[in-house]
């Protein structure tokens, strides 16, 4: 079993195997997508914990709110403002994992997903792709905002895509 923790570009393998499995961490990305607004969060720490063949036994992920970037400076202050993410009152958003499952369906993860103040169990589908100099980690889901009281009730598209993704070099 080894240990990967990810902490905005950089990974640290801790001992529970030997030293020669240290990686690093080439790219990681967050971002959320709606018919209304798109953008990506700037900072992420997270850990993924693998049973020594690249499938995790665990997937945690913390973003940090104020770090949004939509591509416009005012659209950034807007989604930092307490009727979005009010980066200020709740900075990150959690997911910690409780179990993996895999199936004949793919790789998931069940857990805790803290947004806006709010607390849901969630199951995050996992792509894992390897190929000569990477392993990547991706989920890919869709959270509806009413369940977070996250923005105004009004047409703005009633869900957000989100998609985390990291690439770690072998």
């Amino acid at each position: 079993m080894k240990t990967l923790l990810i902490t905005t570009g950089i990974i640290l393998l801790t001992g529970l195997i030997s030293a020669q499995d240290t990686s690093s961490v080439d790219t990681y990305k967050i971002a959320f997508f709606s018919k209304d607004a798109s953008g990506v969060f700037k900072e992420m720490k997270g850990e993924v914990v693998t049973n020594g063949d690249n499938t995790p036994t665990s997937f945690d992920l913390r973003i940090q709110t104020a770090s949004i970037n939509t591509g416009n400076g005012i659209q950034n202050k807007h989604a930092k403002s307490s009727e979005w993410f009010h980066s200020e009152k709740y900075p990150e958003i959690v997911f910690k994992s409780s179990k993996i499952v895999t199936n004949d369906e793919g790789v998931f993860a069940q857990g805790n997903l803290v947004l806006h103040g709010v607390s849901k169990i969630i199951t995050l589908p996992l792509s894992i792709t390897t190929n000569d100099l990477h392993h990547v980690y991706k989920a890919k889901f869709t959270v509806d905002r009413a369940d977070y009281q996250l923005g105004p009730k009004s047409k703005v598209s009633p869900s957000i895509k989100i998609i985390a993704a990291v690439s770690i070099k072998k």
